[in-house]
């Protein structure tokens, strides 16, 4: 369930839950013939819901990670595009925060569906409940209604210099800020279910509608305490923090991947991504996900060796080669050179024919370009010098 199915999967579980707590209290306030069969209906239309959106939420938050991650690996990817281009010391910053791999204390980007996911499920919630008390009492559905706005100015307050901030710092700050918050919009969820409860003395009749009316009110304000925003404010920083690469990954006045069709430029520095793992280093996001390495690229796989890397891993393709993570290793110098190896085999693979290289190229990409030249022939050339060559100012170069 990915693309516009998710969110939708997601706001229609919400609309439900709605619609089925307001109409059961409509139901109480106003009960018609076979009132428990009514009540019986809104009650499943409320766990549909309920139960639609946990099954949305999951792959929702997964395609909103590796959307992230694709348009990360991508731009990594043109960042070499450029002959004698690379990414610069505090592009590495960018990079990582771009990722949003949770490096010890940073939710990844999916992690803000599930923020807005409740939020938006908990509000309809509550405004399926103001319309029905409107029904009833508009007094109580305006009290009620100023209650649940406080509610959502706390939740959606704005944060100061520490409590924005990323890192452990600014995590810390938000936690502490969070429990007065949690005490204040306690405070507002008894105050909202108190306004119903002293109707009910003046509406006999629709006491039962009113009593349940607070409980549900008391329910779902006070379950806006665990709304917390931290995952929204970050997926913002990295959304901020993957637009610098893309940025970077665009030439000054030109175009993003500014190399013509079919050409595979070396970079002088190939990228080492610790926060993708062995496949997405190889294919950095060319690959959809149940795409497999080995099925889609059998010729870079024999080439480098990589089964047997991956085999001698502890997750197999999916190993971050960086023990900055958890279940990550760090790589050989060896290692991390077959990987830019195989990134070019990978691209050959996929239909490129021609192959500029910074300079030598080391014993790995050499064995690689030898076996594409003899049997595709793939062209191999070098740049005109380390810096600011165009495709056009290269020099032809025999085949490695």
């Amino acid at each position: 369930m990915t693309g516009m199915w998710g969110p939708l999967g997601i706001l229609g579980g919400a609309v439900l839950r709605g619609a089925g707590c307001g109409t059961g209290v409509l139901l109480l306030v106003r009960p018609p013939a076979a009132a428990l069969w009514w009540l019986i209906g809104c009650w499943l239309t409320y766990q549909a819901g309920a139960a639609l959106g946990t099954a949305a939420l999951p792959p929702t938050a997964r395609a909103h990670d590796r959307a992230a991650r694709v348009r990360l690996l991508r731009a990594v990817q043109r960042l070499g595009a450029a002959p004698g281009h690379h990414a610069p010391g505090p592009l590495r910053d960018h990079l990582y925060a771009a990722a949003g791999v949770a490096i010890r204390w940073e939710p990844k980007p999916g992690a803000a569906v599930a923020v807005l996911a409740h939020l938006t499920g908990s509000l309809l919630t509550l405004a399926g409940l103001g319309a029905v008390l409107a029904v009833v009492d508009p007094c109580v559905a305006m009290g009620a209604g100023l209650c649940v706005a406080l509610a959502l100015g706390l939740v959606m307050r704005p944060c100061g210099r520490r409590a924005g901030g990323t890192g452990r710092a600014g995590w810390d700050a938000r936690r502490r800020t969070s429990r007065t918050v949690a005490v204040l919009i306690g405070a507002l969820a008894a105050g909202a279910a108190l306004l119903p409860v002293l109707a009910a003395a003046r509406r006999p009749d629709a006491a039962v509608g009113l009593y349940a009316a607070a409980a549900l009110l008391a329910r779902f304000l006070y379950g806006l305490t665990a709304v917390d925003l931290t995952a929204v404010r970050h997926r913002r920083v990295t959304l901020r923090h993957l637009r610098a690469v893309e940025r970077a990954a665009v030439p000054d006045g030109g175009e993003p991947g500014a190399a013509p069709a079919g050409i595979v430029v070396v970079p002088v520095r190939p990228s080492r991504l610790g926060f993708a793992d062995l496949a997405e280093n190889v294919h950095l996001g060319a690959l959809g996900p149940d795409e497999s390495v080995p099925e889609r690229l059998p010729r870079t796989v024999r080439l480098c060796h990589l089964d047997a890397l991956a085999q001698s891993l502890p997750r197999g393709w999916r190993t971050v080669p960086s023990a900055e993570f958890s279940g990550g290793v760090d790589l050989d110098e060896e290692t991390w050179r077959r990987i830019a190896a195989a990134r070019v085999s990978a691209l050959l693979e996929r239909g490129a024919t021609e192959v500029l290289l910074p300079g030598a190229p080391d014993p790995f990409l050499a064995a690689v370009l030898a076996d594409w030249s003899s049997r595709a022939g793939v062209r191999v050339r070098r740049f005109a010098g380390p810096e600011g060559a165009t495709p056009g100012g290269a020099v032809p170069e025999g085949a490695a």
